[in-house]
């Protein structure tokens, strides 16, 4: 029920992530106001994300993931009917945009986190986020598709131009609706998550753990809004090709995340969170950079493919090991902090993206691949060192069979 839940509401991303920046090119828009609605988007995000997650963790995490999934339904409210600046730039501090997930995401996100861990056991954490991975970017490959719907509009039924956006985000409203209502058989003890929640505002137990998470994420989170929130943007200044044509490459990419499934959990068990995320996410980084340097589209969508790939690898090891190493009960705060940090990188990244992606020069228009590349490069670098020391509970045979430099401390 949550990977479901999760999934029909993340649908819609999918769909703006490769639209909405062409589109609201299309309309007159510059690049660095295109950049400033992602960047709103993840700033209400980073915003909502600590004070909903604490009281997720001291209330009941399912009411809050219900709530916040229902939520982007107004957004999609704004986005259909209305398309000046200042309601898109509301439309997209509610619901989010592309990987921005708006206020809406700040409510259900830590919540849903901390149930889907409470669900799995510590031998099937990682791939249940592994699953979650595969879930999630099934859907914005969905969304991805999606993005021919609107010409299709056009073309076969003769629609205004905003009219065949438009009738895209109705359907969107639906998807929200049902992703809420889906969880409602679920059950949850919410009693005894009361009686152990912490009694303080700011989680203690886990603060260091935390603190240390925040960095890598929060350079993730950088390089993932100047590299990958206008990825479509980039496509159409660098060759020329419009949504309808860059969707298919954008869902073949997100596709990838489904071969994952049954490989992290086999690289953490073998060698470990920290090696797998320093080989996987530094990989990744290297072919986004190599992207600037493909001749044709077509070329540069078959290496952001395999770029894809090895990052969506890293992310649900990631999630997974922040899980398991601080405790039950501070589950959903860990992951909002950690999700804070990553939100105030991820606003910053999309302004100085359309920034430089106003210009028509090749060494502007590259920069926001080359200094993601480099960012992401530093994250990975960066979670191996931090955290080789500190393995979750389930690599502890790791240590025994002395693949893992430490001695194994529970926490």
């Amino acid at each position: 029920m949550l990977l479901l839940a999760m999934g029909l509401n993340s649908l819609p991303l999918g769909f703006t992530l490769v639209v909405l920046p062409i589109y609201l090119s299309d309309i007159g828009f510059s690049g660095e106001v295109i950049g400033a609605v992602s960047a709103v988007s993840a700033f209400a995000n980073t915003v909502g994300l600590i004070p909903f997650a604490i009281a997720a963790d001291r209330y009941g995490r399912k009411p809050f993931t219900m709530c916040g999934l229902m939520s982007a339904a107004v957004a999609y409210v704004f986005f259909a009917f209305t398309h000046d600046l200042n309601s898109l730039l509301l439309a997209a501090a509610i619901g989010g945009v592309g990987l921005a997930g708006g206020f809406s995401s700040a409510v259900w996100v830590p919540a849903w986190t901390a149930l889907l861990a409470q669900k799995s056991t510590h031998e099937k954490r990682t791939k249940a986020f592994a699953w979650s991975q595969g879930i999630w970017t099934v859907a914005l490959t969905g969304g991805a598709m999606m993005s021919i719907l609107p010409l299709l509009f056009r073309t076969n039924f003769q629609v205004r131009f905003l009219a065949s956006y438009q009738y895209v985000f109705l359907i969107f409203i639906g998807f929200s609706i049902i992703s809420a209502l889906v969880l409602l058989p679920m059950k949850e003890d919410t009693e005894s998550l009361r009686n152990s929640s912490p009694k303080k505002f700011f989680p203690k137990k886990s603060l260091r753990q935390i603190c240390k998470f925040s960095i890598t994420f929060g350079l993730v989170g950088f390089a993932s809004g100047i590299s990958y929130q206008l990825l479509a943007l980039w496509f159409n200044r660098m060759y020329g090709i419009n949504e309808a044509i860059l969707g298919p490459w954008i869902a073949a990419a997100e596709i990838t995340s489904l071969v994952v499934v049954p490989i992290a959990p086999r690289l953490t068990r073998n060698f470990g969170s920290a090696r797998t995320v320093l080989w996987t996410q530094g990989f990744s980084a290297v072919m986004l950079g190599m992207m600037i340097f493909a001749p044709t589209y077509q070329l540069a969508g078959l290496i952001f493919i395999i770029r894809t790939f090895f990052m969506n690898i890293s992310w649900p090891v990631q999630q997974s090991y922040l899980m398991g190493t601080v405790t039950t009960d501070e589950r959903a705060s860990a992951s909002a902090i950690t999700y804070t940090i990553w939100g105030v990188g991820s606003s910053i990244g999309p302004i100085l993206a359309g920034y430089l992606l106003s210009s028509n020069s090749f060494i502007s228009i590259s920069a926001p691949l080359i200094i993601g590349g480099a960012v992401y490069l530093g994250s990975a670098v960066g979670f191996y060192f931090l955290f080789r020391g500190l393995p979750p509970p389930e690599e502890a045979s790791l240590v025994f069979r002395k693949r893992l430099p430490v001695s194994f401390r529970p926490t």
